[in-house]
């Protein structure tokens, strides 16, 4: 096959993980060939990320780029600069989306928003006529594009699809092992994922499987989670439930829209979150003291130069509009500590759900999400649901057990997909801080082959056990908040060499100087 590679941003360690299964391609045989920008576009994602001036953003990016590692059969965009046909304008809305962490409806028909969208329309438009061209030059078979939804990548996605090219979107896996690979669907797919998910949700994990996956949300609880991309709350408070005379305890942890915004996958039914709470409290007859809201820590937090206030202003408008008690994002009050006071989580699609389902607590689900299919939440998605909706806690406490049970086993094994299932290589690529990773370049290029090829996304680990006796060890273990026995994973078979992928001797001073740089910075 002629595969063609393209990371134009050198955010680490995504052109690393590019590299690597480009070494693994030609390992098996295949040609290989990479687009870069040189410094082409106008504008882009990471330009308008940081008040940094232009000149300085482009000559990092190139530094860090594939050059770096290599010199061979490399293209730039700026070659290919002739054709200008418009392209559709939502390929440039969703780094808009994100990008200004834009929240509500009337956020979004801002000039701010159209202006943003404006600006960063050229490089989506230049990247899908680049990459049209430069498929079509070098008669490529398929093509791996880190994220295929940030303007230029955008177009690279969409280029290779319009040729009838199957085309793979690559990034970091969510909790750092292994490489997320999905087949035709940019990085915020969930076709590839809810399949996955579906076919093992009800197959019982071995006690090793239990184990490191109760590991990885065991470290949340311990704020030990350091290979997660952003860990959040690490400084808080453990607080008693904020409002004492609460018949009910409901707590909502809403979900920043920004992230998916435009994603058919991702689509709400409700117009709004806080029409689907207004609902909710009505349906369940629920008073505002029986409520509380928990802005995300994030919100609070800078990402480049934009801040989280459009989320946090909308969320706190409604509270106050409702009656209910809001906590600020800036609150230093433990999120995990109100999960173990609550009857109840209400989410988006937020992983907060991971937490609350382990415990066995009930989680309700507004909108879609990656675990919508594991069978840990209950659907409030759309009016029917809503009006389906029982809370657990006033079923008899028989059915109570037996329903919290069911959560944390399928929570369990949701973590497991996620983690060890759905990434591919989890093996072969080892995080050991959140940008720095290393690989073992003995992995079978034929995993990647055969995705290529069949444009089906299979378990990376294809395993399980015969029956819940693992499982049910490990759930215990939860039961009785023993974290520090669950924190440590057991380790991966012997005799495995992991080494980093190295850049071009003359370029590999560019880690040294990026390790001292701030995650989410190159």
């Amino acid at each position: 096959m002629r595969i063609g590679f393209s990371s134009l941003y050198s955010w680490r360690p995504l052109v690393q993980h590019l590299y690597y299964l480009a070494t693994l391609a030609r390992k098996g045989g295949h040609e290989t060939f990479f687009l870069t920008c040189d410094a082409d576009l106008p504008t882009c994602y990471t330009r308008e990320m940081r008040n940094r001036p232009a000149w300085r953003e482009c000559l990092e990016c190139r530094l860090g780029g594939i050059r770096s590692f290599t010199g061979h059969n490399i293209a730039s965009i700026g070659k290919y600069t002739s054709a200008a046909e418009p392209v559709p304008r939502e390929w440039a809305s969703s780094s808009a989306s994100t990008l200004g962490r834009f929240e509500s409806d009337a956020d979004y028909a801002t000039p701010e928003f159209a202006r943003l969208e404006s600006r960063l329309y050229p490089a989506a438009q230049l990247g899908y006529h680049a990459a049209r061209e430069w498929i079509r030059e070098h008669r490529l078979d398929a093509v791996c594009v880190y994220n295929g939804r940030v303007d230029a990548t955008r177009g690279i996605f969409e280029a290779a699809k319009s040729l009838g090219v199957r085309v793979l979107s690559v990034e970091r896996a969510l909790f750092g092992d292994g490489l997320q690979l999905y087949p035709d669907e940019n990085c915020l797919g969930l076709q590839s994922l809810h399949s996955l998910v579906t076919a093992w949700r009800d197959r019982p994990l071995t006690r090793l499987q239990a184990r490191r996956a109760a590991s990885h949300i065991a470290r949340r609880f311990t704020r030990t989670n350091v290979n997660e991309w952003r860990a959040y709350n690490t400084n808080a408070q453990s607080v008693s439930w904020p409002v004492p005379s609460a018949k009910r305890r409901i707590l909502l942890t809403p979900s920043s829209r920004n992230e998916v915004w435009g994603h058919p996958d991702w689509a709400a039914q409700w117009p709004d979150a806080t029409v689907a709470y207004d609902e909710l409290i009505k349906h369940l007859q629920l008073s505002p003291e029986d409520v509380v809201l928990r802005c995300h820590p994030n919100w609070s937090e800078n990402i480049g130069a934009a801040g989280g206030q459009f989320s946090e202003r909308h969320y706190a408008d409604w509270a106050k509009r409702a009656g209910v008690l809001c906590i600020p994002a800036a609150e230093r009050a433990s999120t995990l500590s109100l999960i173990e006071q609550c009857d109840a989580v209400v989410v988006a699609n937020g992983s907060a759900a991971l937490e609350a389902g382990l415990l066995g607590k009930q989680v309700i689900g507004l909108a879609p999400s990656m675990y919508q299919h594991a069978g840990l939440r209950d659907e409030a998605g759309t009016p029917e649901d809503m009006a389906r909706l029982r809370l657990l806690v006033e079923l008899d406490s028989q059915e109570q057990e037996q329903r919290r049970r069911i959560i944390a086993r399928q929570t369990l094994r949701f973590c497991y997909s996620i983690i060890y299932r759905v990434p591919q290589y989890t093996r072969f690529v080892k995080t050991q801080t959140t940008t720095s990773y290393r690989y073992d370049i003995e992995a079978d290029p034929q995993r990647l082959i055969d995705l290529l090829r069949t444009g089906t996304l299979t378990a990376d680990d294809a395993t399980g056990a015969a029956d819940t006796l693992g499982e049910d060890e490990v759930l215990n273990l939860v039961r009785e908040r023993k974290w520090g026995e669950l924190v440590a994973a057991p380790e991966d078979e012997a005799g495995r060499t992991l080494t980093p992928i190295r850049r071009r001797l003359l370029a590999r001073p560019i880690d040294l100087i990026s390790n001292w740089k701030p995650v989410g910075d190159r």
